[in-house]
């Protein structure tokens, strides 16, 4: 194929992608921020993180001199923005009752590694409840992909929701001093006659949360699934090639995942983020031109662990906080999630490319055509996500 025929598919690829992601110049990839609740008798405990940007995109008066960040000083002096930013996002019912919020205290920290403002909230109610419900209603800025893991505490138990714009429901029986009280977590917005899913703490409940989390998380990150096909594509024709790079992907991620889940390595998402959008960059490009870099064959699996230990970190994201003492079952079951998530993409993605591939590639032209343009598209894709994550960063 000559040089400039494959500039024409580059260029063809380009111009997909552009129309694939036209109108989305403006979007942001999927935002984190985490909930801390302990549920008491007559009160509720809420600790809400967010990422500062995010906060400043729903109440821009909080920067008073206009810097474009949060001081100590400016979150102090603001508690009535904060209250009625409060008092507007959030909705706590105990027995059906609205409850009043106050604002405790408002400051810098870090959670998961990152830095967050931390929003300490309290909610205390006449009588004692045998009913809380929180909405949570965080989606209408520049991020509506933004979900927040709730750590929910009663005494000694604690459970682990995910909450989402289609899941923002939380509903929690109330703690009376005994650790035999359970918590439920509804999964329907808005939905009056949705059946809350029980969550107590026998292994059977704790392994079908995790899994569960697991496998939202990785269908939850497009960057994960756009790397994975990226590997379907360099493994060619090839079903052994590409079940050992799977396979390599499989071993780097579930490395890191434990390491950062026992609190033995780590890495800051703001690092983490664009690393995840390089290797996909990477795969494309090594996809195109191997030929012409000899020195990166037969260096494929050590490559793909590499980038599978980078996709871990990324996958740790959700467990840094949200575990405390016996950490191998929840570790087990998120990362059997993750692959059991991964394993449906795969089952979906593969008979996909290769049927399209059967199609339109009857000759070696357009098998090179195929594999440049496909390539192409995933690293294109990869770049955006790469510019849009360094830019953000710096921003922050």
């Amino acid at each position: 194929m000559k040089l400039h025929k494959k500039a024409g598919v580059v260029l063809a690829a380009f111009w997909l992608f552009l129309t694939v992601m036209g109108g989305t110049a403006e979007a942001h990839f999927s935002s984190t921020g985490f909930s801390d609740i302990t549920v008491k008798d007559k009160n509720l405990e809420y600790s809400l993180f967010l990422l500062e940007r995010e906060l400043l995109e729903a109440m821009p008066r909080l920067d008073g001199n206009g810097d474009g960040r949060l001081s100590e000083d400016e979150l102090s002096s603001e508690n009535d923005a904060l209250t009625a930013l409060v008092h507007d996002k959030l909705i706590v019912t105990g027995n059906s009752k609205v409850g009043t919020g106050v604002v405790l205290a408002a400051k810098q920290t870090e959670k998961a590694k990152v830095p967050m403002i931390e929003i300490d909230i309290n909610y205390d109610f006449a009588e004692p409840v045998d009913r809380y419900m929180v909405q949570y209603n965080f989606y209408d800025g520049t991020n509506p992909d933004h979900r927040s893991y709730a750590t929910i505490r009663m005494g000694k138990q604690s459970i682990v929701q995910v909450i989402n714009s289609s899941n923002n429901i939380l509903q929690m029986e109330g703690y009376h001093g005994t650790d035999a009280a359970s918590s439920d977590a509804g999964t329907a917005q808005g939905d009056a006659d949705s059946k809350p899913l029980a969550a107590s703490s026998t292994w059977t409940s704790t392994l079908k949360d995790y899994v569960t989390m697991g496998m939202e998380h990785i269908w939850s990150g497009a960057d994960h699934m756009l790397f994975l096909c990226g590997l379907i594509l360099a493994s060619g024709t090839s079903g052994w090639t590409m079940l050992k790079l799977v396979s390599a992907f499989t071993v780097g991620h579930s490395i890191t995942l434990v390491l950062s889940a026992m609190d033995l390595a780590s890495l800051s998402p703001l690092i983490v983020e664009p690393l995840i959008a390089l290797s996909i960059v990477f795969v494309a490009f090594e996809t195109m031109f191997r030929k012409r870099f000899p020195q990166l064959q037969g260096k494929q699996i050590a490559v793909t662990v590499l980038f599978g230990m980078v996709h871990g970190f990324g996958f740790a994201e959700i467990l840094h906080g949200t575990m405390s003492g016996n950490i191998a079952l929840p570790l087990f079951s998120f990362n059997l999630g993750v692959e059991i998530g991964q394993l449906v993409v795969l089952a979906i993605v593969i008979p996909i490319l290769w049927l399209i591939r059967k199609l339109i590639t009857s000759s070696r032209n357009r098998q090179i055509w195929w594999t440049y343009a496909t390539s192409s598209v995933v690293g294109l894709m990869g770049l955006y996500w790469l510019i849009e994550r360094l830019i953000s960063d710096f921003t922050m």
